[in-house]
């Protein structure tokens, strides 16, 4: 039973733990990409580092809507309570909107100040 009971809180907060993975990846590509001067390898106008961060962050918002769709088919499935699969949405919803924020100065500033 202990099991299920971390599963559960795993799934229920998957939102806010993907985002702060988000989170430590996008500063650490920039920490990397500035150490290194990385700036020059440009592409469609953006740097290296920027085009790594843009795919995080697709993948993150995928992840996220993976887990609400796999957190709705639980709650169907083992008859778990709706606020199971709500606040889960929600909490992705808000991580994903904070991954968002997060992105926007890809196309607004450059890596490294």
């Amino acid at each position: 039973m202990k099991r299920r009971a971390w599963l559960e809180l795993l799934l229920l907060v998957a939102g806010p733990v993907i985002w702060l993975a988000h989170y430590l990846l996008i500063y650490a590509v920039n920490a990397i990409a500035c150490a290194r001067h990385a700036q020059a390898d440009f592409a469609l106008g953006l740097p290296a580092s920027s085009w790594i961060i843009l795919a995080a962050s697709a993948l993150a918002v995928a992840a996220m809507a993976a887990v609400c769709r796999h957190q709705r088919g639980r709650v169907r499935q083992h008859g778990l309570p709706q606020f199971h699969a709500r606040l889960t949405g929600m909490l992705c919803a808000l991580s994903a909107v904070a991954i968002a924020w997060e992105i926007l100065p890809v196309f607004s500033a450059s890596p490294c100040g």
